[in-house]
């Protein structure tokens, strides 16, 4: 079984104080992303993003670890989640999940669920049973191009490469391919979500011994 560690080198594990901030460094970092335009197309409505990142955020902060930061500053947010994670019923209302509706509406809400569905479903065919799940990888706008993203996920496969485990992803954006390509992952599937444009790849890291990946 995957364990995230409390800590990983150069990055600091999320706080119930730092949700608020990480989150908005989350909606700014998705706030042109083609998934938020398939969950939001009135651009207009794309203000209460970050209320859907709050959820999540304290949703992962419930289960006591696997959202780390580049700083207090919030320049970066990376969630990981074990294979075997499940959140309990009282776990989201707690997370406040009954707001969202009033935050992002219903229709946000439809989408994003036949989205996670389709992604569990996919993942179930080819990750691993046992691996590491990349949720979210945020880099606020400002501050893109600076090594961020890097210094985000490199502990994590570290760690992981030391325990033997796989890491599984999936990216909406094309652009975003080469960047784990870069970092060891696989690109298992490229295919286009049911009934919508919207393209999706799916990918995997094997555990690692060349250091040189990373």
């Amino acid at each position: 079984m995957a364990m995230i560690p409390d800590k990983l080198d150069g990055l600091i594990p999320l706080t119930r104080e730092l949700v608020e901030p990480a989150s908005v460094t989350c909606a700014n970092a998705f706030a042109d992303d083609e998934t938020t335009r398939y969950l939001i197309p009135d651009a207009s409505k794309r203000v209460n993003l970050r209320f859907s990142f709050e959820y999540y955020l304290k949703l992962s902060l419930l289960g006591g670890k696997g959202t780390f930061l580049t700083s207090p500053k919030c320049e970066g947010v990376a969630m990981w989640f074990e294979s075997e994670h499940k959140e309990s019923f009282f776990d989201h209302l707690r997370s406040g999940f009954p707001f969202l509706p009033l935050r992002v509406g219903w229709d946000f809400l439809m989408r994003e669920a036949q989205l996670d569905l389709h992604f569990s479903k996919i993942r179930k065919e080819l990750a691993p049973k046992h691996h590491m799940y990349l949720g979210i990888l945020a880099v606020d706008p400002a501050y893109q191009g600076q090594g961020f993203a890097s210094k985000l996920v490199r502990p994590m496969l570290i760690n992981l490469d030391k325990q033997n485990l796989p890491a599984y992803l999936e990216t909406q954006n094309q652009r975003n391919v080469g960047m784990y390509q870069h970092w060891g992952f696989e690109l298992l599937k490229e295919e286009t979500m049911p009934d919508t444009s919207l393209e999706l790849y799916l990918m995997l890291r094997k555990p690692q011994t060349d250091k040189n990946t990373l």
